[in-house]
């Protein structure tokens, strides 16, 4: 069985345990660099939580002070842009990570985070996360490397489903 199922088994009575267990950290790529100390600093910090399904994360545009890691379940981030077309991608457990993006500075979420499936997630506290990252210059640019090509990915994709929707609308135009 995996940490995730015996996870969510743990969490269904209580939703949250404070703290984690740094070897479950350590299985994130963008944290398997961290030193034992700061890997368990951030794990005290941190906390896990099983989010049931059709619930939200956070909203867009709302001020960003977690990053998530999803150890099981499926959550749905969707970018809805001044247009008011929505752009919408999964992310998938385990190992999965989400509102990264935060450690880009920006001043709110981009996308809104919705469960679509009852998820266990670990939340790390944006400040913690920053400090932590803080130690390790290597580590914290390997994350945010990781976070923009992501971005960018997801603008890439976010273009052609705006492009696909307008030619749907406007067959004649192109």
């Amino acid at each position: 069985m995996s940490v995730a199922k015996r996870s969510i088994r743990k969490l269904e009575s209580v939703g949250r345990v404070e703290g984690v267990n740094p070897s479950l950290l350590r299985t994130y790529s963008q944290l398997g660099g961290l030193r034992k100390a700061e890997l368990e600093r951030l794990a005290r910090g941190s906390e896990c939580q099983l989010i049931p399904a059709g619930n939200t994360v956070y909203s867009q545009n709302e001020s960003a002070d977690a990053v998530y890691m999803l150890l099981d379940g499926d959550v749905q981030l969707e970018h809805r842009d001044e247009n008011g077309h929505v752009a919408a991608y999964k992310v998938a457990g385990p190992r999965g990570t989400f509102g990264d993006i935060a450690l880009l500075g920006a001043p709110g979420r981009y996308f809104t985070a919705n469960t679509a499936s009852a998820s266990v997630v670990i939340r790390t506290p944006l400040s913690l996360l920053l400090e932590v990252l803080a130690t390790d210059p290597n580590l914290a640019q390997a994350w945010i490397h990781a976070v923009t090509t992501d971005q960018m990915r997801r603008e890439r994709k976010m273009a052609s489903t705006v492009l696909q929707t307008i030619s749907a609308a406007f067959p004649d135009a192109a």
